[in-house]
């Protein structure tokens, strides 16, 4: 640790000789912070602090890097505010016409949502549909399948009209199992536009019992249960709920 107290310049960034360009803020920040930077680096060398001089200097030193960090931030806020007001300005515009949050929902997200539920009806009218047309067409190519299989079990191997007639039942029903593997792959679409618009699978999850779902969660997912935990109650002890079971608290010293 250094003897010495920390000598911390009073000024930052004095424009030197030869007339140099006049330093921006971002430039005043960066030797102030780059200048503290390399005081700390003297000081905190992995010794201790042992003597009240040293810990005014360190602390000094501290304190001066929070201005610095404060001064740098309103020199950042202020370089950032004609950009910062320019995109507000045309976020202000477009929010009417495309924003989607929680509080505000452009017309054209209010528009798509509405189109939305006006098609779903009708695409799941159509679904339905074509699962009805898909389980006729797989009926009648089994059908026409066990009537081709037992025309060639019946037909005698010398009856060349009963063979003919088998053949013709076996193409009858492989077209037939054609098409129904066509309807069972046939979904719901509407072809408004250049990408068709069709159902989704959505997965909905909802704890119908929560302690059973806990105590699962417990024993295989303890880990997280444990992080999970910990947070809530944080939350709780710094909204001044006190007497939580299972919960202690420790008040502990810090800088």
């Amino acid at each position: 640790m250094n003897t010495a107290i920390a000598h911390i310049p009073a000024s930052w960034g004095e424009p030197g000789h030869n007339n140099p360009p006049e330093p921006t803020p971002f430039d005043l920040s960066k030797q102030e912070i780059d200048d503290l930077y390399a005081e700390a680096q003297n000081w905190l060398d992995g010794d201790p602090i042992t003597t009240p001089e040293q810990a005014e200097a360190v602390d000094k030193l501290r304190n001066l890097l929070r201005e610095a960090m404060k001064t740098a931030d309103r020199r950042r806020v202020e370089e950032n505010k004609p950009f910062d007001d320019g995109k507000a300005e045309v976020q202000a515009r477009y929010a009417p016409l495309i924003a989607d949050t929680k509080t505000t929902k452009g017309k054209a997200v209010t528009a798509i949502a509405l189109c939305g539920e006006a098609l779903l009806p009708y695409l799941k009218r159509v679904e339905e549909e074509n699962r009805a047309k898909a389980e006729a067409a797989r009926r009648e190519a089994e059908e026409k399948s066990a009537a081709a299989q037992a025309s060639f079990r019946e037909s005698a191997a010398a009856d060349l009209a009963a063979r003919e007639r088998a053949e013709a039942l076996a193409a009858e029903a492989a077209k037939a199992e054609r098409a129904a593997s066509k309807a069972e792959n046939t979904k719901a679409h509407v072809h408004g536009g250049a990408r068709a618009t069709g159902l989704r699978t959505k997965t909905v999850v909802t704890v119908t019992d929560e302690t059973a779902f806990a105590k699962h969660v417990w024993t295989h997912h303890r880990e997280e249960m444990s992080e999970f935990l910990a947070s809530l109650a944080t939350r709780l002890v710094n909204a001044k709920f006190s007497g939580l079971p299972g919960v202690k608290v420790e008040l502990e010293r810090v800088i």
